[in-house]
């Protein structure tokens, strides 16, 4: 029986360790300067207006309030629904990383959400997109595509924004009208039906 408890001792400092280690360890593999470069790009990137975070909110339900463990543990939602999580994809590969791992996403994605929020995250992630076609950033995308200011989008015209967001060379109206048009229905009908609970 004595063994039997030291061995589900052990198990669970272990087990607490690991999950210390995922919640903290983003602070051990960031050095100074990775740690400046992703406060700089969160601060310096532009607030998106609150017609952009509802759309998004609404269309991934809520996501602005959860973290990457919510994605992980759920079984409704994909991590690929969590800003910060794309955020930490996208300026990986400006740290200076060494020997890096996909556990390091992990890690980096757990530093960022500590220190940031989801919404601090999407507007790094619209702000520094390539949307192809030297339309960098949502808005340029927005005038490149309806001659409008990000805020005066409509929800059909987010609806192509976030279709091409999600794949720039296959969600090009230009290149694929049918397929855009197909995507953009979809997410336009997602958020009213989402818009409705």
């Amino acid at each position: 029986m004595k063994i039997l408890k030291r061995i589900l001792l052990s198990i669970f400092s272990i087990g607490s360790i690991f999950l210390l280690y995922i919640e903290f360890g983003g602070n051990f593999v960031l050095d100074k300067n990775a740690k400046k470069i992703i406060t700089f790009d969160i601060r310096t990137s532009r607030k998106l207006p609150s017609n952009i975070t509802l759309f998004y909110n609404t269309i991934y339900k809520n996501s602005l309030s959860k973290n990457s463990w919510d994605f992980f543990l759920t079984s409704d939602s994909s991590q690929k629904d969590c800003p910060c999580y794309l955020m930490t994809h996208r300026i990986m590969p400006q740290l200076n990383i060494k020997n890096r791992s996909a556990f390091d996403y992990i890690l980096v994605t757990r530093y960022i959400e500590h220190n940031f929020s989801q919404t601090e995250c999407l507007n790094y992630n619209l702000s520094k997109f390539d949307f192809l076609e030297n339309r960098k950033g949502i808005e340029n995308v927005s005038k490149a595509l309806f001659n409008k200011s990000v805020e005066n989008l409509d929800p059909i015209e987010i609806a192509e924004i976030f279709a091409l967001f999600e794949q720039p060379l296959k969600n090009n109206r230009n290149r694929n009208p049918e397929n855009t048009k197909k995507r953009t229905e979809h997410f336009y009908h997602l958020y009213l039906n989402n818009k409705q609970f």
